[in-house]
């Protein structure tokens, strides 16, 4: 199925067009509602549409490296310095750099006076990184898969230095299923030293692909134990869980987009721009040893040459995102305390007055400029045409406001199989429910490029099209239950059967490992008997399946009065069934 980027765009162009858009790509002071989300949705529609999948373009690969470089030599001049700085921003940083220590320092935690008396402790410690030992779902160098089994079982004990090795058999030394699994893998794989990641590319957008550096095993498990340490942190004092923090992000967004008390900050190349000397001027020195420790000096790129890296970390390394969401958060409390802004956090019931996940930063408009001033002197880019501390919209965290209205376009990534193209014609029906505005030539003509499969809302968007119970031309109910029947295409992941009898399958390079399976099983790898395997492919399947609600929608989903019905008439409008 190969769909080109231009035809999205004719067709969107023609349904915008007799909806009245204006048909400009800016915006303009009290511009209604309706007319700022058409421009949003032609903005996006076709920006990170990719003919393949997962298929990058030399020329997004070479702009991405291009930036990559150039970001890398940016960390090696910088020097931070704050001679020249007037007071309120000298004592902004100073409170940051406070802030810091007091973070993996606390004074008041009562178990670490219990563990360390009336000294300050520090939270980053071997027993604690050990604790949170664990593997991602990504690749890793010296892995030969990406489940839990395979890498921790199957697969040379890659790491940038011999010491990590050292940690690591002494770390699991108490842990006797643990200790058994490597003793296996030891013996069969031993061990490897590989001092450098691997840059390489995934997609981002049509024009700029995202370049990501693959560590080597072990380098991962330290940095997933320092990631778990740092995570719980966040929890306890800056009440930040990153797996909700984007839905505090989006709705703080909304009410600066309301009522202008909040503006909204994002930064270019933030994961790759936090230099080593940044890292060793501001954070504490045992820190910075774990940091340093677990971080690998250099990256290979594509053609093969090695480079040094200058940054702490980069897309690739587990800490690197709760690392930054700590600092850019210490900077904002440091702006707010100079400014006598009080510092609020969220809580149950209560937005508080910043938000921060990653480096998508929220705060109070009269510590903007306070806090963008004090992002360019740690040495990032603020995107200007993505930071907005004036007008009637905010963004963040993938969420769009314009003057507390969900503007938000649909993003296109492919449209590589059928269940590509019921997810992008569930989101553009929604859309269209949202702002009143018919997508017919568009939604009619994805719909041509796949089988008509029925489902209801609250299915998975690319299992089927979504729609009303009354647009069924044929209704088949249980005879127990009376709930609809109706057919999914649901997606099949790769994966393998482990039976505890006949042990694991005959796969190049497998082995049985009893101690590496039950681990797996103890960290939710292995699923109903099988283990997931990672696959660039994917499968999908038919399967019959039962809603009792079907025209059930969320109320996370029902943004303004009369979606439900506005839903339903779009869906059968644009499918043509009117």
């Amino acid at each position: 199925m190969r769909i080109h980027a231009g035809t999205l765009a004719s067709l969107l162009q023609a349904d915008l067009d007799t909806a009245g858009w204006h048909g400009s790509f800016g915006s303009y002071p009290g511009e209604p509602k309706r007319q700022f989300a058409m421009t949003c949705l032609a903005k996006s529609l076709v920006k990170k549409y990719l003919m393949g999948r997962s298929e990058t373009s030399p020329e997004a690969d070479e702009a991405a490296l291009t930036l990559f470089m150039k970001v890398n030599e940016a960390c090696r001049v910088f020097k931070y310095t704050e001679a020249s700085c007037p007071d309120w921003e000298r004592i902004a940083l100073g409170e940051a750099r406070a802030f810091l220590y007091n973070f993996f320092y606390p004074k008041n935690d009562a178990s670490a006076v219990e563990r360390w008396g009336d000294h300050e402790a520090p939270i980053l410690t071997y027993a604690e990184i050990a604790q949170g030992f664990n593997v991602g779902p990504g690749a890793s160098l010296g892995a030969k898969s990406s489940d839990f089994y395979s890498k921790l079982s199957l697969s040379p004990m890659a790491a940038s230095s011999s010491a990590l090795h050292a940690l690591y058999v002494q770390a699991i030394r108490c842990n006797q299923t643990w200790s058994g699994m490597e003793s296996s893998r030891a013996q069969r794989l031993g061990y490897a030293v590989v001092k450098s990641s691997r840059l390489s590319f995934v997609p981002k957008y049509a024009n700029i692909s995202r370049t990501i550096c693959t560590e080597p095993l072990l380098n991962m498990l330290f940095q997933k134990g320092i990631a778990g340490v740092l995570e719980r942190r966040m929890r306890q004092v800056l009440k930040i869980d990153l797996s909700t923090q984007p839905n505090i992000n989006a709705r703080l967004a909304r009410v600066g987009s309301e009522t202008g008390e909040f503006g909204t900050i994002d930064l270019s190349s933030a994961s790759d721009s936090m230099s080593l000397s940044l890292v060793r001027e501001f954070f504490p020195a045992s820190v910075v040893r774990w940091l340093e420790l677990t971080r690998c000096e250099s990256t290979i790129l594509p053609d093969g040459r090695e480079i040094e890296l200058h940054m702490i970390s980069s897309m690739g390394n587990a800490f690197t995102f709760p690392l930054q969401t700590i600092f850019f958060s210490a900077l904002v409390y440091g702006a707010y305390r100079a400014l006598e802004i009080p510092f609020i956090r969220t809580r149950e019931h209560s937005l508080g007055n910043f938000a921060v996940f990653g480096d998508d930063i929220i705060v109070h408009r009269k510590a903007y400029d306070l806090v963008v001033r004090m992002l360019q002197l740690s040495g990032f880019s603020v995107n200007v045409d993505k930071s907005f501390n004036t007008g009637l919209f905010r963004e963040s965290c993938g969420h769009d406001y314009y003057d507390g209205y969900n503007v938000r376009g649909v993003y296109i990534k492919q449209l590589c199989d059928a269940n590509d193209c019921y997810s992008a014609i569930n989101r553009l029906n929604r859309w269209s429910a949202r702002h009143g505005v018919a997508l017919c030539s568009l939604v009619e003509y994805l719909s041509r490029k796949c089988r008509f499969l029925p489902v209801p809302y609250d299915e998975d968007d690319s299992s089927g099209i979504k729609v009303p119970e009354a647009l069924l031309t044929r209704r088949v109910r249980s005879r127990d239950t009376q709930a609809t029947a109706y057919r999914a295409s649901v997606l099949v992941p790769r994966k393998v059967r482990v039976d505890p009898l006949k042990g694991v399958p005959k796969l190049p390079r497998w082995y049985e490992n009893p101690d590496g399976l039950l681990l797996a099983l103890l960290a939710g790898s292995i699923r109903d008997g099988f283990v997931g395997l990672r696959s660039n492919g994917r499968k999908a399947v038919i399967r019959k399946r039962y809603s009792s609600r079907w025209d059930y929608i969320p109320f996370a989903h029902a943004e303004r009065h009369g979606y439900h019905e506005g839903w339903k008439a779009y869906v059968s409008i644009n499918l043509g069934k009117v």
